[in-house]
């Protein structure tokens, strides 16, 4: 089977956007490894107004020990842990963006409120996290703004310095998917993911990626395949997108 590297799930328990219980996490990651995915990125959603960033930390520290403990003698996916780090002005607050980062390297995922539009003040905004973070910010699930955000605003977002993921409902679904192909297949997003928060759910990660390699070019996606994993090894930006 194909093994694969999801770099955006919901997979740690009681942290309010996922899984309640280690049980249900258990559960995730068996489903998970079902799939082929032999490493998952957890992505607990931070939204810095609400919430200190040291108060987040530490709750995921916590899950992540509790995770960790209930999957002692089974054979599962490999967790990592990240952050997905609502962009809002409240961001700029935090301190050190850069404890938000995916394990050890230099990239970071980023989401956009609901119903966000590409405007000066958003690019602003998104100029200043770049700085002050001093990662790469992978945006996620960008096809949730596929009825507000443009084929040109996600160009200005690529010269802006982000990388895209799509999810794999948004591949799945007929009224995404040519849109989702459209930017994988044009180098404008560069990854695909699962987004997955609940046991009830499927990743749906075999059936999104089926699609990809029957409708795009075999060196393509090979490319958005592997990048997950060269996300994860910290490879340059320049890898990603050419």
């Amino acid at each position: 089977m194909n093994k694969y590297i999801d770099i955006h799930a919901h997979v740690l328990p009681g942290m309010g956007c996922g899984p309640e219980t280690a049980a249900e996490s258990l559960a995730m990651l068996r489903t998970l490894h079902d799939h082929g995915v032999k490493t998952v990125i957890a992505t607990p959603f931070f939204n810095p107004e609400p919430e200190t960033a040291d108060a987040f930390l530490a709750r995921r520290e916590a899950a992540y020990a509790r995770l960790r403990q209930a999957m002692e003698g089974e054979t599962l996916p490999h967790v990592a842990l990240g952050a997905e780090v609502l962009l809002c002005p409240a961001v700029l607050e935090c301190g050190r963006i850069d404890r938000f980062r995916v394990e050890r390297t230099g990239y970071v995922l980023v989401c956009l409120p609901r119903g966000q539009v590409i405007d000066p003040a958003l690019m602003t905004l998104f100029d200043h996290f770049h700085v002050a973070s001093g990662l790469v910010p992978v945006l996620t699930d960008i096809d949730r703004y596929f009825n507000t955000i443009q084929v040109e605003d996600m160009f200005a977002l690529n010269r802006a310095g982000a990388l895209l993921q799509v999810s794999c409902a948004g591949i799945m679904a007929h009224d995404t998917r040519k849109y989702a192909l459209y930017l994988l297949g044009n180098h404008i997003a560069q990854f695909v993911s699962s987004g997955y928060a609940s046991p009830q759910d499927s990743p749906r990660l075999v059936e999104a990626m089926r699609v990809l390699k029957r409708s795009l070019p075999l060196v393509k996606y090979k490319r958005i395949k592997n990048n997950a994993g060269m996300l994860l090894s910290n490879a340059a930006v320049s890898e990603l997108v050419n």
